[in-house]
């Protein structure tokens, strides 16, 4: 007689965050990060808050939501993000950036590849310092992830979080779709797509 597997139904919540890592910061912190940071592992990694990165979380949801997906441009030279950003954008019919990105995107219209979005999501101000710098010269709204060793100039919207480890992008992706999708209503309270974080989750090479 064979058993049935029930799959387990994904809430969003605290501890799925921590599931996946998003708490893991660096052995780094910044005085503007110590506000997200709740202790020090014992290998000297600083822990963030998932609560406060959940609150964040939802924040940008609402953000985002108040712009067309169309204008709205998700953009990470990380490869970890690559698959995140790119099953957001189908699901949500946001405009996905993976990869290196060309100088001049925003800032030149005169540019063949020249976008004009009304809202920029980046990964890392670090990795992504070319689309900030350009959303920033041409004062569009900028929401990024940020590590603890973060230093978020030109950042409208702060979420607190890994953003480095390839389940901790894949998880906070797939968090921040199923907020977005329940603030346009496409799915009600409490309910989540028909995916895992692992299908936002790029391929170990």
């Amino acid at each position: 007689m064979s058993e049935e597997k029930t799959e387990e139904k994904l809430e969003i919540n605290a501890e799925l965050l921590v599931r996946y890592k998003v708490h893991f910061g660096r052995k780094i912190k910044t005085n503007y990060m110590e506000k997200y940071i709740y202790r020090v592992h014992a290998k000297g990694i600083f822990l963030i808050d998932v609560n406060k990165t959940l609150e964040k979380l939802n924040v940008a949801a609402k953000f985002l939501a108040r712009f067309p997906p169309d204008r709205v441009l998700i953009c990470s030279s990380r490869y970890y993000a690559k698959k995140g950003i790119e099953k957001m954008c189908e699901l949500t019919g946001m405009v996905p950036i993976t990869g290196r990105f060309l100088p001049g995107t925003i800032s030149n219209y005169q540019l063949e590849y020249h976008r004009s979005p009304d809202l920029v999501f980046i990964v890392d101000p670090f990795y992504d310092d070319q689309p900030l710098k350009e959303a920033a010269k041409m004062r569009i709204p900028v929401v990024s992830l940020c590590d603890t060793n973060a230093y978020p100039a030109y950042i409208d919207l702060v979420i607190p979080a890994n953003n480095k480890g390839r389940s901790a992008l894949a998880a906070i992706f797939w968090t921040l779709t199923n907020l977005y999708l329940r603030e346009k209503g496409v799915l009600k309270p409490g309910e989540t797509i028909d995916l895992k974080p692992e299908d936002f989750m790029v391929e170990v090479e």
